[in-house]
């Protein structure tokens, strides 16, 4: 079986060359998803991925004007790396026309075998091109849904600098695209409804863990003297980041310490508030490896995404699937698109008010160490067990199979 990956998925040299760069740093989660989804299938019998990758950057992260294309192989999974002119409609251009060439040359070069195109939807240039390639020769294609499109306006300029249009052509572009896919990969059951109306095959996929972390230790012998809490990821108000904050400010454990990695709307009062208090610290972007590193060795990992928000339904934080498969304990809302599978392997606030989650802090920091290493190393090893990105990938075969059975059922 050929898949072709459509997405900005890069090799992880291509994209440590590209981060280093930066004078913005380009989103790191999307990086990750989607490497473990590729190299999930790539591991799967039969199964060969090309990744058709355009480059996560435009003028707000870096100045270059010209990337050129490259390919090469990493992991058992072909990188064709698009070329790139990194001005606003030029490049979407230049890679709208790239992506579908590169995409029909390799439906002809498979025409004899068992192939399947897998888009993320939400990178609509290169997605829409290899969608019309698929039409036209008649390949199937399956679409990644990480987020619903018409969400989107709500969010920073994070997000319009990734895409480099106007987000709400953006939005209506992707939302109308969306639903013209044959079989659908989303996060929650509640996203149904919006992307799928007309109940096309689909299987909610709401995250999946590293494999390779199985040999990544954690002990409480390495881990930091201090109790070391950390959040990493957007540092948005709207994703209850001020409020953790505002809540750990009122702890009155002294040995306590919060640390946040990331970027977003909140950085320019990262310094008010360690000035503010202190046991906080911000300390900015990092690449995955390096921050994987720090949540091993720290106390409790955070998640304080209020679960009342409309968008929470329709996502699955993968950086909640990076904290469980760390080994260290996870304190998270109860968000309204995680399966109750998973409450038994992690913290809860259930009081998500600034006094609510301070207690719920406090609380959590008396626990002995003990206790709250055998609470992450039990959850470290569901994931691992039931959600590693093998496992995860192996379902979307499956569902590839059921898919074309039911078609040929339907024919006869």
């Amino acid at each position: 079986m050929e898949i072709l990956y459509v997405s900005k998925l890069c090799s992880k040299k291509k994209f440590e060359e590209i981060f280093v760069t930066c004078h913005v740093k380009p989103q790191q989660q999307a990086q990750k998803f989607h490497h473990l989804f590729a190299s999930g299938l790539a591991a799967q019998e039969g199964v060969q991925v090309t990744a058709l990758s355009g480059l996560p950057i435009s003028r707000v992260h870096n100045e270059r004007t010209w990337w050129a294309g490259v390919s090469e192989v990493e992991d058992k999974t072909v990188f064709k790396h698009l070329p790139q002119i990194n001005m606003a409609l030029i490049g979407h251009i230049v890679v709208f026309v790239t992506a579908f060439l590169v995409t029909a040359k390799w439906c002809l070069v498979n025409k004899n075998k068992k192939r399947y195109i897998i888009c993320d939807v939400l990178n609509l240039t290169i997605s829409v091109a290899a969608k019309t390639a698929a039409k036209l020769f008649g390949v199937k294609s399956i679409a990644i849904v990480t987020d619903i499109p018409s969400f989107m306006r709500e969010y920073k300029r994070e997000k319009r600098c990734i895409q480099s249009l106007p987000i709400g052509i953006y939005t209506s572009l992707c939302s109308s695209f969306l639903r013209r896919y044959d079989v659908y990969i989303i996060l929650t059951e509640q996203m149904n409804r919006f992307i799928n109306p007309n109940s096309k095959p689909n299987i909610v996929i709401e995250g999946m863990v590293d494999l390779e972390m199985t040999g990544q230790q954690n002990l409480l012998e390495n881990k930091y003297q201090e109790k070391i809490i950390i959040y990493a990821g957007s540092l948005h108000e709207k994703y209850g980041v001020k409020k953790l904050i505002e809540a750990f400010i009122k702890v009155s454990d002294h040995s306590a310490r919060l640390w946040l990695l990331g970027s977003g709307d909140l950085e320019e009062e990262m310094r008010h508030f360690e000035e503010i208090d202190s046991r906080i610290k911000f300390l900015g972007v990092m690449l995955n490896k390096e921050v994987l590193e720090i949540e091993i060795k720290s106390k409790l990992l955070v998640n304080p995404r209020p679960s009342s928000e409309e968008f929470t339904k329709y996502s699955f934080p993968s950086k909640n699937m990076e904290y469980l498969a760390s080994g260290t304990p996870l304190l998270t809302t109860k968000l309204p698109g995680m399966p109750e599978e998973y409450y038994d392997y992690v913290y809860l606030f259930e009081d998500e008010s600034v006094e609510g989650m301070a207690k719920t802090l406090e609380r959590i920091l008396q626990l002995s160490k003990e206790e709250l290493h055998a609470k992450g190393a039990a959850a470290k090893e569901f994931v691992l067990r039931e959600k590693n990105n093998v496992v995860q990938a192996g379902r979307i075969i499956e569902l590839i199979g059921k898919a074309e059975k039911l078609k040929h059922e339907r024919k006869h």
